[in-house]
């Protein structure tokens, strides 16, 4: 007499694994697929299957090894084998029903195949599509995958699982950052660079200008300090003595690096301490630990949502508080407005992936600088951006070109904007004419 075996699954979304589960099961009898229900799946695994019970029901039944298909709960006891007059259940490595070894077998799974991994494929191949569009900017640019399988509910206060996201988040830009404290809040670069400047700057302040970012930094001090304003070509010209010297690490405007250890030679020869403004550098830079004070934010180098702004600094270092409430950095340091949960999530989701990321912008910049080696002046240019000494024009209304706010004859292009691939397209998608 033909036994009946039963194969339990869900088949939310039905792919091969199944199918030589259900090829396999059929060498030990008439398969049986025992099919959880719409519900239980609800129930168990908190989402509503892509296809509803009948039509995974109508999917099985077509199947040549199915002889039929019924419902089931999620976990399959010994009163439903006799319901159904099953005398096998055949099950995967990950079994949890309740029944006897003796009307149990168990097969390995198929690698590398599940319905997460479809849907987390299908997920990428949706960001992939949308990322068609070429944002040669400097950030926010293109979105990951990893950003958005990271985002979850969370919250900052009594959530154990965001404070564990936060912990490891933090941790590792204090890495990147070379720094021993971080400081996350909602909002930008500039606003971190605002509430960090009303917490640590005092007395004489030197801004070393390169651009438009460097240049702003005076609208973003304390309007009482003492400041003065010096270009970086001119910078040892300068005798006097600082309490702090504030610099723009890398001058998106401009396509141009500082020599950090320069100017924090000249900080140290001169008293002072270095706060620096990393927004463009972050993860894409060395020596960021030569500075005492630095703001930056997620989208950049880090390669996370936009939304999250950071202040890292050193442990000696003390700070003041002010009587704004939002601009004063103990409201954040004590998470007393809400914070960029999501924006620190998303960030969660790519430590592991961070180096290859750097790297694909480090062959994105590579790329163009050997495609037009003739147009470019390599000297003190950053990873982030190049300028190039002709009118850059895009090829198709999908690339999103980047306009600086200085009016500086060139142009110049952003590298964040194939991070999400290996397979480079930035030179069939623009082209250059000279000046």
């Amino acid at each position: 007499m033909t036994k009946r075996i039963m194969v339990d699954m869900s088949a939310a979304i039905i792919h091969h694994g199944h199918i030589r589960l259900l090829k396999n099961a059929a060498k030990y009898g008439k398969v049986i697929v025992g099919l959880t229900s719409d519900e239980e799946i609800l129930k168990k695994k908190f989402f509503e299957p892509e296809l509803s019970f009948i039509y995974r029901k109508e999917i099985l039944e077509s199947i040549s090894y199915v002889s039929e298909v019924v419902e089931v709960p999620w976990l399959i006891d010994e009163k439903i084998l006799k319901k159904f007059d099953i005398d096998l259940l055949i099950h995967g490595s990950d079994n949890s029903n309740l029944i006897s070894e003796n009307k149990l077998l168990i097969f390995d799974r198929t690698k590398e195949i599940s319905s997460s991994i479809i849907r987390n494929r299908a997920l990428k191949a949706k960001i992939d599509i949308n990322n068609q569009k070429l944002m040669l900017t400097p950030g926010p640019a293109q979105i990951l995958s990893e950003n958005l399988q990271s985002l979850k509910p969370v919250f900052g206060r009594n959530d154990e699982e965001y404070d564990s996201i936060l912990s490891e988040v933090l941790e590792w830009v204090k890495g990147i950052a070379g720094q021993d404290i971080v400081v996350p809040l909602q909002g930008s670069a500039t606003l971190a660079i605002e509430i960090s400047a009303k917490a640590f700057l005092k007395g004489k302040v030197l801004i070393v200008s390169t651009g438009y970012y460097s240049d702003r930094l005076k609208k973003l001090i304390p309007p009482e300090l003492e400041m003065k304003k010096v270009k970086y070509s001119q910078l040892d010209t300068i005798k006097d003595n600082f309490d702090w010297v504030l610099c723009s690490y890398v001058e998106t405007s401009e396509a141009f690096k500082v020599d950090l250890n320069k100017i924090k030679d000249f900080a140290t020869k001169n008293g002072a301490k270095l706060f620096i403004d990393a927004t463009g550098s972050i993860g894409l830079e060395d020596n960021h630990d030569l500075a005492d004070v630095m703001a930056f934010s997620s989208c950049k180098g880090l390669f996370g949502l936009a939304g999250a702004a950071f202040i890292a600094y050193k442990k000696d270092i003390s700070y003041s508080v002010n009587s704004n409430f939002f601009l004063n950095i103990e409201t954040h340091i004590n998470k007393l407005v809400t914070g960029p949960y999501h924006a620190i999530c998303s960030l969660h989701g790519v430590i592991r992936k961070h180096s290859m990321l750097k790297k694909r912008v480090e062959n994105s910049k590579n790329l163009v600088l050997e495609r037009y080696k003739n147009l470019t002046f390599q000297d003190n240019q950053p990873n982030l951006c190049t300028y190039l000494n002709g009118r850059l024009i895009a090829n198709d209304k999908d690339v999103v070109l980047y306009q600086p706010r200085t009016q500086k004859k060139g142009s110049i292009v952003c590298h964040l904007g194939e991070i999400f691939s290996d397979e480079l397209k930035i030179i069939d998608r623009i082209r250059i004419e000279n000046n």
